[in-house]
């Protein structure tokens, strides 16, 4: 594993043998690792704790045996004085992020915009702890004045930090092989992500947004395995690092990016999924209710005011199942909704993209024609119809049905009958995300049928391959 910290020092005091170790430590870990031009994994990396709506106004900290207190720029952090206290308070005043004892003295502070940043002394640096309001966290801190607030942001070893996704992503009581996959795959999203929240002065933030990391909470022996066994593996594709995306579970097959996100990645296509459990699982299968007012008001608040909403309608299916197009119908504008906004917009209920909807004013989305010949034809949903004739039933797909008798004809209805207005309407569905890259309960139940790690990712992320970067 890479040394944790990655502190260059400038202009440092020598006060003890001890703070000689600790600045030695500190310094060795100030370095970035490469393999090639195209795949860069860092051997730290900044999270974002607290920051924007979140910021805090002031915040608590305690380590064993006190602190160096200094400034980061960027991931370099330069010690600028020791602090003895071992609780202290970080918070504004005039316009400064300030560090403080309990009885509120000021012990240093920082007006510059990379704020404060401080390191735990310790005796084993490994498994050193700063609590911020009772929760451990290893490596270092860094405070930004955000707004009126503080934004908090870990500067941390990148495996260390791992230790805290993959504890919140699988149950540390998974199958090695899954843990060991999970692992891989949020490696690569922290390096593919880097700076993603730039702006903030971080890299990734520490919620669903990016990967949930809660430091040092959950882990467990099980997990440490897991990550140190896989200490600098990646995804690579053509040499080239992977965009390794992840979700609990997909329902069905996984689903090919481009019915997603709207972009073609060669190695994110739908493959079978036959090892998930779907109907055994959280969420596996879901379903909900929204009434016409919350679904207003939900468009509404999503900027697209429609006005009172009296229907919606899946207009378009993926080749495997997953709603790509659908219609919002109001009594004074009409939005379509595409692609993963389908499942984004309503995400209260939608907990995917694999999902039918109907009101319960609706005919349960079938209504009746007849056909010139005889036969009948059922509307499904507008893009898919069944005709029954004396040979059989036909399915079809399109806006528009034609029969042929020698001559093509048109499909018409001898009447159509407006059903009655929606009070509500009813989502059922099955799987828990965005439908894209690894199956997380698909690993778990490929690793319980013997699968390695390898296996796994492999058959995920079609034709890319385990890189072992560092």
């Amino acid at each position: 594993m890479d040394n944790f910290m990655f502190f260059k020092r400038q202009g440092f005091r020598l006060f003890s043998v001890f703070t000689v170790l600790a600045v030695f430590f500190c310094t060795l870990a100030g370095y970035k690792t490469f393999v090639s031009a195209d795949v860069y994994v860092p051997s730290n990396i900044k999270v974002g704790l607290f920051y924007g709506s979140s910021a805090k106004t002031s915040v608590k900290i305690t380590s064993e045996r006190g602190y160096y207190a200094g400034v980061f720029n960027d991931r370099d952090f330069s010690e600028e004085k020791i602090i003895e206290d071992t609780d202290v308070i970080v918070s504004i005043a005039e316009n400064q992020v300030v560090l403080s004892d309990l009885d509120g003295n000021v012990l240093y502070s920082e007006s510059g915009n990379n704020g404060i940043g401080i390191c735990p002394i310790y005796t084993d640096f490994w498994e050193e702890r700063l609590e911020i309001d009772g929760s451990g966290y290893r490596g270092s801190l860094n405070f930004i004045k955000d707004g009126s607030g503080i934004a908090v942001i870990n500067v941390v070893n990148m495996d260390q930090y791992l230790y805290g996704v993959v504890s919140r992503e699988m149950s540390e009581s998974w199958p090695l092989e899954a843990l060991k996959a999970q692992a891989v795959c949020s490696r690569n999203y922290a390096a593919q992500n880097l700076g993603k929240h730039s702006s903030y002065g971080f890299d990734i933030c520490a919620n669903t947004h990016c990967q949930m990391y809660t430091g040092m909470s959950r882990e467990a022996q099980s997990i440490y395995d897991a990550v140190d066994a896989t200490a600098g593996q990646v995804m690579t594709y053509n040499g080239e690092l992977c965009e390794c995306y992840y979700a609990a579970s997909m329902g069905s097959t996984t689903e090919n990016v481009k019915y997603v996100w709207g972009n073609e990645v060669p190695y994110l296509i739908s493959v079978d999924n036959s090892y998930e459990d779907t109907e055994n699982i959280p969420n596996g299968i879901w379903s909900g209710v929204l009434t016409v007012a919350e679904v207003s008001t939900i468009m509404r608040n999503r900027g697209y005011d429609v006005g009172d909403v009296q229907k919606i309608e899946v207009l378009e299916y993926s080749p495997e199942g997953r709603v790509i197009k659908m219609r919002v119908t109001g009594n004074t504008a009409i939005k379509t909704l595409e692609l993963e906004e389908c499942r984004t917009v309503f995400g209260t209920v939608t907990k995917s993209q694999m999902f039918t909807v109907v009101g319960d004013g609706d005919a349960q989305g079938q209504a009746y024609v007849s056909v010139t010949d005889g036969s009948t034809l059922i509307r499904r949903r507008p893009t898919q119809l069944e005709l029954l004739t004396s040979s059989g039933r036909s399915e079809f797909s399109g806006e528009s049905l034609y029969t042929t008798n020698g001559q093509y004809q048109k499909v018409y209805a001898d009447s159509y009958e407006e059903s009655s207005a929606n009070t509500s309407f009813t989502f059922k569905g099955s799987g828990w995300g965005h439908g894209v890259g690894m199956s997380q309960y698909g690993a778990k139940g490929m690793a319980e049928a013997g699968y390695t790690y390898d296996e796994i990712l492999t058959h995920y992320f079609s034709g890319a391959e385990v890189t072992t970067v560092y």
